[in-house]
């Protein structure tokens, strides 16, 4: 009932499933932002004056093995000379590039480090149109573990998006949980608490809303 005072998001848009416990938006949060990495990088750039200068970025990532292995997206750390991983509990650590997958923006990076908590994997073809979707992240490149909620807009939204290796076209979901700058890479979770998507892109502009 939409009237209810009491209404919830999550209990409106949680899915139930016999066998898997459905979780409260605090308990996603709780279960899944320990395993949600900040991430910040840097290269060197030589400007047309010949000068040289080391500018950063952010993004997040989720770390998916408790040895260290984490994904994030292929524009997060495209280009970096160095990678700095700062986990939920404020502890940082450098990082090293496995490998990357460029035309579907994923990419796996590595801590060393051990008994890391990790995210639990889902199944993004299970998803329906209007379900819970909750995404946690780095927005801004200073506001890491932020958690926003929203549902599942859409799904097998063709898009194409620019980058310094060009353009492609990705298969991706839609949602309207808030995402900014520094979300890229952090992880989109469902009502069970698993990882169904990564955050990748946002749609800019005037009058763009959601």
């Amino acid at each position: 009932d939409l009237l209810n005072p009491h209404f919830s998001l999550a209990d409106a848009a949680s899915r139930h499933v016999d066998g898997k416990e459905t979780l409260t938006i605090m308990g996603i949060a709780a279960q899944g932002k320990p395993a949600v990495v900040a991430i910040t990088t840097e290269m060197t750039v030589t400007d047309m004056f010949g000068q040289v200068y080391r500018p950063t970025a952010s993004g997040s990532g989720f770390i998916i093995t408790e040895n260290g292995y984490i994904v994030t997206n292929n524009h997060v750390i495209e280009g970096a000379e160095t990678i700095t991983v700062v986990l939920d509990n404020d502890d940082a650590y450098p990082a090293v590039l496995v490998g990357t997958d460029p035309s579907n923006d994923v990419a796996v990076i590595k801590i060393d480090a051990t008994g890391l908590p990790t995210v639990v994997l889902g199944n993004s073809d299970d998803l329906l149109v209007g379900e819970l979707a909750v995404a946690i992240g780095n927005p801004l490149g200073e506001l890491s573990g932020t958690v926003t909620a929203g549902i599942i807009s859409a799904l097998d939204r063709e898009i194409t998006l620019s980058s310094s290796s060009g353009t492609q076209k990705l298969k991706l979901l839609q949602t309207d949980a808030a995402i900014n700058s520094g979300n890229s890479g952090g992880a989109l979770f469902n009502s069970f608490g698993e990882v169904i998507g990564i955050n990748t892109a946002k749609n800019t502009g005037t009058g763009v809303e959601g």
